[in-house]
């Protein structure tokens, strides 16, 4: 960068002469730059109201169905037999529920041997017979007689069977193939029939297997019934009810009680849920009234509307009619305020009426999906109002950065003119003075040749 030093000549500070006149000149870009922060800042709080109409919205969603406002929950005396979870559409009830063997998988353990790939099995077949299905038959040959071969062919067989190999220690044949049934409570029979080999031709240490785990179901008595299942995870032995079986009970008159009930506590926090968020929007909006978008038709009809459906009753002939009804009274700031009893009263006592209001019936639509209607449209990424906003915004953005561009290129070549012309103002007087100086010297010249005659 080029240091210019003004005033040499005239003792005029023309750095700070031509700094005040370009900011003088630059207001214009202020104006322009105020413009740009306003609407950048209008932006972000349709950007943040959009994203709490979208919350609401989800809120809404979660009330849109009994399916997923209702919640049960499933209480056992005990959690050391079993644990439970409990649907929407789990049966309210006590029972008694005795685990008599959990499922487990059968799992077949060869002898060990002393290599994973020393190619010593000979050849032949491996027949594999799985839960009475017929056998299935693996050839062995040159290219898989290795205990790591056979373990690959048994895993691509398709059989319904899980091939691995362990490490038991032992010092001098420590691999071991272990095979274990898909499905728990699933028989498997293996028989080899394999000439050749160094292995197989020992008769001490033939190619067979022990079972080392028996394949059981699951068999577990609720009130007395017996259910059988292939898994340890026993779902619709109650309807709605998971139960997940930990351990035996053992003792032959031993049981542990279950209990269903309504989870009110689930209910009424999806319902607070809701007119939290109703009330984040409220409040959101009260905080913009000092800013000019606060007035905005965008900023205020999404409230007003959302206060309508709040105050409106839904119709039909359902019992409860309006949130008011479930203990919500607006006040005087516009948010909802919930009686905790009255609104868990209502979902204990009348919880038809309490999904019939967010639900609807038939020919009526509920609470829930006139606020979840009404909120897709204000919120569309296409047609909503932060789309509409943000295409405005965007438009006016992009003409008030070329204004500037333009401007700040009238300012660079304005201050290369006026240094221009202070500069050439600089030389003039530079070269007035100099002259002034040689007529002063002549003068004085003069004045001394006349003195001397």
């Amino acid at each position: 960068m080029s240091i210019q030093l003004g005033g040499l000549a005239t003792g005029l500070d023309t750095n700070s002469l031509i700094s005040q006149l370009l900011k003088v000149e630059r207001k214009p870009i202020e104006r322009l730059e105020r413009d740009r922060s306003f609407f950048k800042a209008r932006l972000a709080a349709f950007t943040d109201l959009d994203k709490r109409l979208r919350d609401l919205m989800s809120k809404a969603e979660e009330l849109t169905t009994a399916r997923k406002l209702v919640a049960n929950k499933a209480t056992p005396a005990t959690e050391e037999f079993f644990k439970v979870s409990a649907s929407s559409t789990a049966m309210a009830g006590n029972y008694n529920i005795k685990v008599l063997s959990l499922a487990q998988r059968e799992k077949e353990v060869s002898l060990g041997v002393a290599s994973v790939g020393a190619k010593e099995f000979g050849a032949g077949t491996l027949s594999l017979q799985v839960g009475g299905k017929d056998p299935v038959v693996i050839n062995i040959n040159e290219n898989n007689n290795s205990l790591g071969g056979i373990r690959d062919a048994i895993n691509a067989s398709g059989a319904g069977v899980k091939a691995a190999i362990i490490n038991d220690g032992d010092a001098a044949n420590p691999y071991r193939l272990v095979v274990t049934a898909d499905d728990s409570g699933t028989p498997i029979e293996i028989s080899a029939n394999l000439t050749g080999g160094s292995y197989v031709d020992d008769p001490e240490r033939p190619f067979a297997f022990t079972q080392t785990q028996e394949g059981t179901r699951a068999h577990i008595q609720v009130d007395g019934i017996d259910i059988y299942r292939t898994s340890n995870t026993i779902t619709e032995a109650i309807s709605g009810v998971t139960i997940d079986l930990l351990k035996e009970h053992g003792a032959a008159d031993a049981a542990t009680g279950l209990q269903v009930d309504l989870d009110v506590d689930a209910v009424e926090k999806k319902i607070r849920d809701f007119t939290n968020a109703y009330n984040e929007i409220v409040s959101f909006v009260a905080k913009q009234k000092d800013a000019s978008w606060g007035r905005d038709a965008g900023m205020q009809a999404p409230l007003r509307n959302l206060q309508l459906l709040v105050s409106t009753a839904i119709g039909g002939d359902n019992s409860l009619q309006a949130l008011s009804q479930l203990g919500m009274q607006t006040q005087k700031d516009g948010t909802l305020k919930v009686d905790g009893t009255r609104l868990k009263d209502a979902i204990r006592n009348d919880l038809d009426g309490v999904l019939g209001l967010f639900n609807g019936s038939v020919g009526v639509d509920g609470l829930a999906k006139k606020f979840g209607d009404y909120l897709k449209g204000v919120t569309d990424r296409a047609n909503g109002i932060l789309a509409s906003r943000k295409t405005a915004t965007d438009s006016s953005l992009r003409r008030i950065d070329q204004q500037i561009e333009r401007q700040e290129m009238r300012l660079e070549k304005r201050e290369k003119t006026m240094r221009a012309q202070f500069s050439a103002m600089e030389d003039l007087v530079g070269t007035l003075g100099a002259a002034s100086s040689y007529l002063a010297q002549q003068l004085s010249m003069l004045s001394n040749f006349g003195s001397r005659r």
